[in-house]
């Protein structure tokens, strides 16, 4: 099992241990870049409202509370122990898009090197989860991350995306493709946006698309 994939799944049991109990100083410390916080890191209050591109009907993605920690690696043969920077952010449960929380760590080697080497994990309130975002990988190499996270790609940076009528500069598109009890691969499209974070995304399976794309937003950034 690879270094990450171990990650990954200590990440998704929620089995995270504070520094102040198990890292030492001389264990490497990572922390998430400010240039990542510009395209995920969000706080309280802060309101997307995303259009369902089919029926046009409205979704509101409302932030309700912001947690940030230390999370802690026990190290491995493959790497020694470290810690990193952790936010999660909790979503209003009563929302129509079934999206439970975002959570951010910081990035470590072996999701690259750079300021943008950060990981964005997205979770739905029936327990399924994904990677939607972690563009310290390189471009166009499929990263296979086991069956629950699923194959995460970096696809293209556009210098220059329209979502609704608005144009957005340094827009990232990935892909995620995952089995979630299904007889098909359930395909994900994701687009992010410095300052407005997740601004359209498709989901298609067994041949059917749906598609949210970003209508307007109250964002809070620090």
């Amino acid at each position: 099992m690879s270094n990450f994939l171990k990650i990954v799944i200590i990440f998704a049991a929620g089995f995270f241990l504070t520094s102040c109990n198990t890292n030492t100083k001389s264990d490497p410390y990572y922390k998430i870049s400010s240039q990542f916080k510009q395209y995920c890191v969000f706080q309280k209050q802060s309101k997307w409202t995303y259009e369902n591109d089919q029926d046009n009907n409205l979704h509101d993605l409302i932030i309700k509370n912001v947690n940030d920690y230390i999370g802690f690696h026990a190290g491995d043969n493959q790497s020694g122990p470290y810690s990193f920077d952790v936010v999660d952010m909790f979503y209003d449960t009563t929302n129509s898009l079934h999206i439970h929380k975002v959570s951010i760590n910081a990035g470590n080697p072996t999701t690259g090197s750079g300021d943008m080497n950060g990981l964005y994990w997205l979770f739905f309130s029936d327990q399924n989860y994904l990677l939607a975002f972690a563009p310290g990988y390189p471009m166009g190499v499929e990263q296979r991350l086991g069956s629950k996270p699923g194959l995460y790609t970096n696809i293209e940076k556009l210098n220059s995306y329209t979502v609704n009528g608005k144009d957005y500069t340094d827009v990232y598109h990935t892909q995620v493709r995952k089995t979630e009890g299904t007889p098909d691969t359930v395909n994900y499209q994701f687009y992010f946006a410095p300052h407005y974070g997740l601004i359209k995304w498709t989901r298609r399976v067994n041949g059917k698309t749906t598609s949210f794309s970003l209508a307007h937003a109250n964002l809070i950034q620090q």
